[in-house]
């Protein structure tokens, strides 16, 4: 009997550590939100979009930093672009001064907005370029939307805490640093309307050996 009774104990015992355990608050994720729609007019008219040029071919891997300073962008890569896809890294910053703290944190997509949706924009003066938006593991894809050849659009990424450069948790880039890129890594890459015979062979995320650095000053 006592030992039956002291396995009733350990048993009790071992649930309620369980329980504890599942308790325990799991460490927090850094939400990002990237959305695509057409020019934002304040912006245009603060500052000249930049240009993504026909160096930018379909399915070309090109890696950068979000989320930062906002802009618009202009397609001149001389395709009609069906597609962006992105992938989204590990952040890559520690700061235990920062409230909150924080050591390179988890990164995953999310609704920042509140709009309770991932990549759309609640903004009644942006419309969505792409209807149809797609998430597996830290790929998000947008389709079922063009952005013609020489048009603007607008790409913020905004991120839940803000981390942006200078907004309290990650310090300001100094003005003289050309690069303003932040803390989050992107890697991204289009397809376009009609596909380039010689680059469907590199459409699968990551094929290509060396993947291009854009120096981009995006917005949370």
């Amino acid at each position: 009997m006592t030992t039956i009774a002291t396995k009733i104990a350990l048993s009790v015992l071992g649930a309620a550590g369980i329980s504890f355990l599942s308790l325990t608050p799991a460490r927090a994720f850094i939400l990002v939100e990237p959305i695509v729609t057409t020019q934002n007019e304040d912006v245009l008219e603060t500052k000249n979009p930049r240009t993504l040029g026909p160096e930018f071919q379909p399915g070309q891997v090109i890696e950068y930093g979000v989320s930062d300073v906002a802009n618009n962008f202009l397609n001149d890569t001389g395709y009609d672009i069906e597609s962006l896809v992105f992938d989204l890294k590990t952040l890559s910053y520690s700061n235990p001064d920062s409230t909150p703290v924080f050591n390179n944190e988890p990164v995953q997509w999310g609704d920042v907005n509140g709009d309770g949706k991932i990549g759309y924009s609640n903004n009644p003066d942006l419309k969505d370029i792409f209807r149809d938006i797609t998430i597996k593991d830290n790929i998000i894809t947008f389709s079922g939307g063009v952005i013609p050849n020489g048009t603007l659009f607008y790409n913020p990424f905004a991120t839940n805490p803000n981390v942006s450069p200078g907004a309290g948790i990650i310090p300001p880039v100094p003005a003289e640093q050309e690069d303003k890129d932040g803390p989050i890594r992107v890697a991204s890459y289009y397809t376009a309307v009609p596909e380039s015979t010689n680059v469907l062979g590199v459409l699968v995320f990551g094929a290509l050996g060396v993947a291009l650095k854009v120096k981009r000053s995006l917005h949370c």
